[in-house]
């Protein structure tokens, strides 16, 4: 016979033994396939910023050699170097031709798997050259249409362009314009679900772009639509350089379209020796640079197309002084004839279009 008191220390015993058992960890009886971190990136920090010209000392610190194979370093689109020894080092990257602005290195190697792995560091490159500083002047005056809400300009065949936005998406429309008068020639208005923004002209096919519907419409020279191309962000400035759409979008970016598939071909980012200028708008290709909008600003700014460095900063604000009267909103608008040279600038709702040169 059990005791009471030895029956209890029996029980709790046998309660706390079956509750130890069923609270141990099962073991795992296949070997662990997980592979040890085989390098890191010691530097560059993400975003790190450097100016054009300075050597980036990209540090790699290599933890186990026999796991990083076909050793690799990309800068941006293109191999930088290859065949690169799998041993702690640092590879200096030279930033003399580089394109200004967002800059990714990184890294791509196998491991003894054939697993491919990979480390990115983003950098930024300030433009190496400190913009000149030029003015607008006005050469002579012309009407404007005050309901237009200028969104892009574009001369073709000695003729004028003009396409419009609105603040409650009821008047947005493409156009072509008298330059002497102002007067609307003929029009064609969009759907007043769409904001309409900038536009070019190539190859007898007009391209405009929307605001914030990822559209661009395309029409033939009697505005008769004739397709549309779906795209990402916001639509802002167009022009083309004969081959290529090239097109803002409200940011610091530059983007170059394949006219047929609309894909991008290319980019590059507007940066001056001191920051990216953000919220380009409307935009002219002029011997070879970008001149562009920035949106609410008096200034426009001079791009180099091979590398986005600001080379140039045009202070407009005597055209505003004249233009912006009454309702009129900020400046935007510039197109060249090519025709005749001549550079003309307007803003939105503006009941002036000027000829101006730059000096």
């Amino acid at each position: 016979m059990i005791k009471p008191e030895l029956k209890y220390i029996v029980v709790l015993f046998s309660v706390l033994f079956f509750i130890g058992c069923k609270s141990e960890p099962k073991t795992n009886d296949k070997p662990s396939t997980h592979k040890p971190i085989a390098l890191k990136l010691i530097a560059p920090e993400h975003e790190a910023q450097y100016d054009i010209g300075d050597e980036i000392n990209f540090n790699i610190q290599v933890l186990h050699p026999d796991e990083v194979i076909d050793l690799t370093l990309h800068v941006n689109d293109s191999i930088y170097q290859e065949d690169i020894k799998p041993e702690s080092q640092t590879i200096k990257i030279s930033t003399v031709r580089a394109k200004a602005g967002w800059t990714t290195l990184f890294l791509t190697y196998k491991d003894s798997n054939g697993n491919q792995k990979g480390a990115t560091r983003n950098v930024f490159l300030f433009s190496d050259i400190v913009p000149e500083k030029q003015f607008a002047n006005i050469l002579q005056t012309f009407s404007h249409n005050e309901k237009s809400y200028t969104q892009g300009l574009e001369f073709y065949n000695g003729k004028l362009y003009e396409s419009t936005g609105s603040g409650d998406y009821s008047q947005s429309f493409l156009a072509e314009v008298d330059l002497a008068t102002g007067n609307i020639i003929k029009q064609a208005n969009l759907e007043n679900r769409y904001f309409g923004e900038g536009i070019t002209i190539l190859n007898d096919t007009i391209y405009q772009l929307t605001w914030r519907s990822h559209k661009c419409f395309m029409y033939n020279m009697d505005f008769e639509k004739i397709g549309e191309f779906n795209y990402e962000d916001e639509g802002w400035g167009l022009c083309n350089n004969g081959k290529s759409l090239i097109m803002t979008n409200g940011t610091s970016k530059i983007v170059w379209r394949n006219p047929r598939t609309f894909e991008i071909e290319k980019y590059i980012y507007a940066v001056n020796n001191m920051n990216d200028i953000n919220q380009l708008n409307e935009i002219e290709l002029i011997n070879g640079n970008l001149f562009i909008n920035v949106y609410t600003e008096n200034f426009i700014i001079e791009v180099d197309t091979t590398n986005g460095k600001v080379i140039n900063q045009i202070n407009c604000s005597d055209l505003v002084k004249e233009g912006r009267v009454g309702r009129a909103d900020v400046l935007n608008g510039i197109a060249q004839d090519p025709e005749t040279g001549k550079i003309y600038m307007t803003g939105k709702l503006w009941p002036s279009l000027f000829e101006v040169e730059f000096e």
